[in-house]
């Protein structure tokens, strides 16, 4: 088995093995897996392969794995970790998670499947611990009202507050792709939010849990029919904000690994289980 960087040429390959990978994990439980399309997976490894660190595992030629990360300052997160299912137990993701780990990072995440036990205690050998659930929803939201204002203004102090870290190079990604509005509260610039033509919003993060529950709410009142949102269950505001609006939740939670050290987000609809 070699591991080797990945190459833009491996993106439809990868996706294949994260169909594979995710498609055998869920029919094992009776569950639908999650079957993004190759332009949605490819745009996000793409990201993930010019910003941070991405390795593929090779057997004969085939790609039988790949894992990615990206780093942010002292901030470190696992993207992505798949191994396809014939290659499984035999030591694959754990060469991938050691050829991904780099430097020494003060606060380390990831986000899994609450019914993959396995990748879970790998990630907990490692030191990352679950910490929340990710809880997703979907479907029509029931109208709210507004409860902030548009404004143009920079989102930097946000991300601050609500990650901890910068996410400039991030915001450049995802504005090629979604619409994001930054919302004001008291004349001041408090929270963001991101709507994708797809239904899916987020990221959306603000100051405090309740500049990011205003700006959760705001964009809702004005999304189509089927929404679907991520919120790690450490941010209880922006939960009620989503019961509220009548949206259903998945039978498939995620969850939320941490170091010590890293907080559980208080104010934040993350972007997805591959750019947090």
């Amino acid at each position: 088995m070699e591991l080797r960087p990945t190459a833009a040429a491996d993106l439809p390959a990868l996706h294949g093995v994260f169909l594979a990978a995710i498609g055998e994990l869920y029919r094992r439980h009776r569950f639908t897996p999650p079957a993004p399309p190759l332009e949605v997976f490819a745009n996000q490894q793409a990201h993930i392969v010019a910003t941070g660190s991405s390795v593929v595992a090779v057997d004969g030629g085939r790609i039988a794995g790949f894992g990615s990360a990206w780093a942010r300052g002292d901030d470190w997160f696992l993207s992505s970790l798949f191994v396809a299912p014939g290659e499984q137990g035999c030591g694959v993701g754990r060469a991938l998670l050691e050829a991904v780990w780099g430097d020494e990072h003060a606060r380390r995440r990831t986000i899994t499947d609450a019914i993959q036990p396995v990748s879970n205690a790998l990630y907990a050998s490692r030191g990352l611990i679950p910490a929340t659930p990710i809880l997703i929803f979907t479907g029509t939201p029931a109208r709210l009202r507004p409860m902030l204002e548009p404004v143009d203004a920079g989102v930097s102090h946000i991300d601050a507050a609500a990650y901890g870290f910068d996410r400039s190079v991030d915001h450049a990604h995802w504005a090629a792709y979604a619409d994001r509005t930054v919302w004001q509260r008291g004349g001041e610039p408090v929270a963001y939010s991101y709507a994708f033509p797809g239904g899916a919003i987020g990221p959306v993060a603000g100051v405090d849990p309740g500049a990011a529950a205003g700006a959760l709410e705001s964009e809702l009142a004005r999304a189509p029919a089927g929404v679907v949102l991520r919120l790690p269950g450490s941010a209880p505001q922006l939960v009620e904000v989503a019961l509220r609006a009548g949206l259903r939740l998945s039978a498939t939670p995620g969850l939320l690994l941490l170091s010590a050290g890293a907080p559980a987000p208080r104010s934040l609809a993350i972007a997805g289980y591959t750019l947090f």
